[in-house]
């Protein structure tokens, strides 16, 4: 929701709540399953058994067509290529991509307008950002076609879990990032509902001790059949009912958006007695890896984008060895990303899986390890939702929060030249209506940021104990 009707949302009865909960869905299921969703969704269906060589056939084709694209309609790589000494006839192959320079964050900052495609308009593209849990969020233009093929990898892996995530489907609870609880309210309801898609929506934000059985009684009497959310935030809920001597049976855990470590899946498992799917998706829409029912690591959806693994050198890596992810999106005509960098590392593995299917697999996604802030009322805040108030802010280059103290939290920002107190003031105010207006909210503008001896950044650093 923007702004002004956010502001609107807030000072409704919670009854009144889940009505305009359910009534944005409808604006949302135009955006993300309208056009060629249908189509997409038939294509997965089909692709997903496709030999390893039909789907690199498959590959080439889209490559083909979005560099053809790309050179007619995108400034920036009209120029990169002509500079290059090439044509897009001479980009015919997933072989050939080298050729072309890798594209990295920074560039993308400064040559934004020259990435949009002529044929889409900058003031009504639809936009996206990165989470910034690397220091700095990102901006991307995405075209209808590209939201639509997005969210049918994401129903693919509902179904995947065996669910239903279409309109009147299986009953599906989210905890993630959104608020849609006033920070300020102290008693339940903590969650709201949106009646179409059967969802119960849940606050990631009032997560203390003492509201967890609150929690747990209503997703008991709710009863999903899938619990979607942060490895982070999941692992509060299941470590509660551990605790507390008691299981919350479900058919399905899906997780994603931050690194789901070894322990997490065991309790997760454990307290809802049934499987964790965990899936990896890229805001910039350059990757999507999904976890099948055998669980043996996570499927590259490789109708999504090509994933390059390359050594610090630019180098290739071997099948099996651990490099730095560099993507391709097949989809994304209104900016599209080609050789884009990303921060992430990984391995593609020789093997195949047990399921059948011609999809590499690929290895845990190295991410940065984060802390959880632990608040005075008990509250956990995860990371990732912490990311938000980041996202609008592209004047940021790099930033860190230090948890000092239950009620001090300082944000070292490392700021471009266009930063402004503006920026600052909203990014308090974003970070204060998660907190608490009773969290001390400090903005330090440095010159760099805090690294252990190693060279390792932690975007979020506790000096507080978690007390779980």
């Amino acid at each position: 929701m923007d702004t002004p009707l956010k502001g609107l949302y807030d000072l409704l009865p919670a009854v009144l709540q889940n009505v305009a909960v359910s009534g944005y869905s409808v604006i949302l299921d135009r955006q993300r399953y309208g056009g060629r969703f249908s189509e997409y969704r038939e294509l997965l269906d089909k692709s997903q058994w496709y030999s390893r060589k039909e789907l690199e056939d498959y590959q080439d084709e889209r490559l083909r067509v979005i560099v053809e694209y790309a050179y007619s309609h995108v400034p920036y790589y009209r120029e990169v290529m002509d500079e290059h000494g090439f044509k897009p006839r001479d980009i015919e192959s997933r072989d050939d991509l080298s050729k072309l320079p890798i594209l990295d964050k920074k560039t993308i900052r400064n040559r934004f307008a020259d990435l949009l495609s002529d044929e889409f308009d900058l003031a009504k593209v639809a936009r996206g950002n990165t989470s910034g849990t690397t220091g700095s969020p990102l901006e991307v233009c995405y075209d209808p076609d590209m939201i639509r093929m997005n969210y049918a990898m994401l129903d693919r892996q509902y179904r995947w879990a065996d669910t239903d995530l279409g309109k009147f489907g299986d009953r599906v609870a989210v905890i993630r990032g959104n608020v849609i609880v006033p920070l300020t309210q102290t008693r339940p309801p903590f969650w709201r509902y949106n009646y179409l898609h059967r969802q119960m929506l849940l606050s990631s934000f009032h997560l203390s001790k003492e509201n967890l059985g609150a929690y747990i009684g209503e997703l008991r009497r709710f009863s999903p059949k899938v619990l979607d959310g942060y490895p982070s935030t999941l692992y509060i809920l299941a470590k509660y009912l551990k605790n507390e001597g008691q299981k919350l049976p479900l058919h399905a855990v899906l997780s994603s958006s931050e690194t789901l470590y070894e322990f997490q899946r065991e309790t997760i498992e454990e307290s809802f007695a049934c499987p964790v799917y965990d899936y990896f998706g890229a805001a910039e829409r350059v990757i999507f890896a999904t976890e099948c029912d055998v669980h043996q690591g996570r499927h590259v959806c490789s109708e999504y984008g090509i994933t390059e693994l390359v050594g610090r050198d630019l180098q290739a890596k071997e099948l099996g060895e651990t490099g730095v992810m560099i993507a391709t999106s097949l989809h994304n005509k209104a900016m599209p990303l080609i050789r884009y960098v990303t921060n992430d590392m990984s391995a593609i593995r020789p093997e195949s899986c047990k399921c059948g299917r011609g999809l590499p697999l690929m290895d845990d996604v190295t991410t940065k390890a984060e802390d959880s802030l632990t608040l005075a009322d008990g509250r956990i805040i995860s990371p990732s939702v912490l990311t938000h108030p980041f996202k609008p802010l592209t004047t940021i280059d790099e930033s860190q929060i230090i948890q000092e103290d239950f009620n001090d939290v300082v944000v070292n920002i490392v700021p471009s030249s266009e930063f402004t107190e503006a920026d600052e003031q909203a990014l308090i105010h974003g970070l204060k209506e998660r907190l608490g207006n009773d969290v001390s909210v400090r903005v330090e503008l440095v010159e760099a940021l805090e690294r252990s001896k190693s060279g390792k950044f932690k975007w979020v650093i506790s000096r507080v104990s978690l007390g779980i």
